[in-house]
């Protein structure tokens, strides 16, 4: 609103009228204009609002066609010529001069279109035009009459009134702009009351500031209402939608829900950037209020869907990693255009879309868990290898998705690393002297190319995932340690580079156990393990000290 602030001091017609509302209540056409000339000004103090000392004798009859009005003002009630004389019954020929101006105004001053919303940029040129010929044809002749100021001052009421008007019946945001510029830019500008022809009479000044600020003021809000209308409306529909839609394999239906309702929500504020940064702030925060009603919807409604499929013999994913995206990418949207906004707000919105997002991957990892145990639990009982029956559920329940990569490699590290956990504790149950009648001698080296072919099919639908494999393949290498130093320093490497050994510590000693070492012996290794990473002894679980007896 940076015009606003070419007002260079407070009006002369700051008086006991600037202190009255802006709108007063009643039914009167506001087109009216300020007081029209058949009621006057009741108060006497309001004349001088638009009136200033006449500087020389004028015929008061000539007044109607100079302002070029049709008045029952009746000059003298003799019928005499009646001049407008500096001392002489000054009061009521100023009352009956104001009243033919103010006629004068309401007469010439354009009357809104019946259909605002089709043309009310046309509206409000005409508006302009007719204030700008209005000024320059009336003011140099009033002037003389020192009437001027009358003129000015009138002009102003009978504009922010009709503005006021126009904000009552506009609905739409494109209309609620449209006025917010007009006040608080063109209003103000070179293309209406700064025109440089307007310069010597310098309209500008004789604004009322009060009753301007809260015309401004006023837009702006209808501006907000409006906002909040349409955006609700849309979100809607866009919920709406989504609630018909099925996935599918079309990546614009995967995309469409979060592209549509950014879109939502960062229009408005990107129009109202172009009048106002301040303005932008507060309309996004509006857009913001309605996108935590809209999720609140959203993420009930996706808890209930996902709950049910979860539950089925086969669930399908890709609704799972809509989801997810979804939620990613208005969590980011929010996060980089938080500026202004409440920080309450922005927290209520950002825990919605967190505990959306790790309910989703709960699900999805019971998916994972119900896969790789059903698969593993036969996989480690039967004869023949079958672990390509694990890598081909995983390549049937998780696809690569083009469209949403990074959504799938965090997906895939938390499938990987849970089924590399679950690869261990089966293997640590089967005993390995069974293990190698069942397979063969070489059980390390099954165990590596099962980890190889492990990591091989989850970077391929993830590319950069991390290695949670690391500790499955220094199995080949802690079966051939023929001593207990070499133990210790197979389970050294393990500690460090193994992520799974870090997720569940008692892993390790359930594989040294599994491998054959004796208790005392696994706690002098894990002993050795406390003292290298600089850590005291700690206290193990009752599960664990009965790895130790168990076989």
């Amino acid at each position: 609103m940076k015009n606003m602030w070419k007002l260079r001091r407070r009006s002369k017609s700051w008086g006991a009228d600037s202190r009255k509302p802006l709108i007063e209540n009643n039914n009167n056409d506001v087109q009216d204009g300020c007081n029209q000339a058949a009621n006057g000004y009741d108060n006497p103090l309001d004349q001088n609002t638009c009136t200033t000392q006449v500087e020389q004798e004028v015929p008061l009859q000539e007044l109607p066609e100079l302002l070029g009005v049709t008045s029952d003002v009746n000059p003298s009630e003799d019928g005499s010529c009646c001049s407008l004389r500096p001392r002489t019954d000054s009061a009521q020929q100023k009352q009956k001069a104001v009243r033919l101006i103010q006629e004068s105004v309401s007469q010439h001053f354009p009357k809104p279109p019946s259909d605002l919303d089709q043309n009310l940029q046309q509206h409000l040129f005409n508006v302009q035009e007719t204030v700008h010929n209005e000024l320059m044809r009336l003011s140099p002749l009033l002037e003389k009459m020192g009437l001027s100021g009358c003129l000015i001052d009138c002009y102003h009421r009978q504009t922010l009134d009709h503005i006021d008007h126009l904000l009552k019946n506009v609905q739409s945001c494109k209309n609620s702009f449209v006025l917010v510029n007009w006040v608080t830019h063109t209003y103000l500008s070179q293309e209406m009351l700064g025109h440089p022809d307007l310069q010597k009479m310098d309209p500008i000044e004789r604004i009322d500031l009060l009753l301007f600020t809260e015309l401004a003021e006023k837009a702006k809000n209808k501006l907000l209402v409006n906002v909040q209308k349409e955006v609700r409306a849309h979100l809607e529909r866009i919920l709406q939608i989504e609630t018909r839609q099925n996935v599918g394999d079309n990546e614009e239906t995967c995309i469409g829900l979060y592209i549509n309702t950014i879109r939502c929500i960062n229009a408005m504020p990107r129009e109202a950037q172009k009048i106002s940064s301040k303005l932008s702030d507060e309309v996004r925060e509006v857009c913001f209020q309605e996108l935590l009603m809209f999720l609140e919807r959203y993420t009930s409604e996706q808890t209930d869907i996902l709950g049910k499929k979860v539950k089925m013999d086969k669930p399908e994913t890709k609704h799972f990693f809509k989801t997810l995206k979804t939620c990613k990418e208005l969590k980011q949207h929010v996060h980089t255009n938080s500026r202004g906004i409440k920080q309450s707000l922005l927290q209520e919105i950002e825990t919605t879309l967190e505990n959306m997002e790790d309910f989703t991957l709960k699900l999805l990892m019971e998916i994972v868990a119900d896969m790789a145990e059903c698969h593993l639990k036969n996989y480690f009982k039967t004869e023949n290898k079958q672990f390509f029956f694990l890598i081909l559920g995983v390549k049937v329940y998780f696809p690569k998705l083009s469209w949403c990569q990074d959504v799938q490699k965090r997906v895939m590290d938390e499938a990987y690393k849970l089924i590399a956990h679950t690869y261990l504790k089966h293997l640590v149950r089967r005993s390995l002297k069974k293990l190698e009648k069942r397979w063969n001698p070489y059980v390390g080296q099954t165990v590596t190319e099962d980890a190889e072919s492990l990591h091989d099919t989850i970077s391929a639908l993830a590319p950069g995932v991390q290695r949670w494999n690391l500790m499955l393949l220094k199995i080949q290498e802690l079966l051939t340690d023929k001593d207990i130093d070499a133990v210790k320093l197979t389970a050294a490497s393990m500690q460090k580079e193994s992520l799974t050994w870090r997720e569940d510590e008692e892993l390790l000693p359930a594989l040294l156990r599994w491998k054959g070492l004796s208790g005392w012996q696994v706690k002098e290794v894990l002993e050795v393990l406390d003292a290298l990473s600089g850590h005291e002894p700690r206290p193990r679980s009752s599960s664990w000290y009965s790895c130790l007896t168990c076989w």
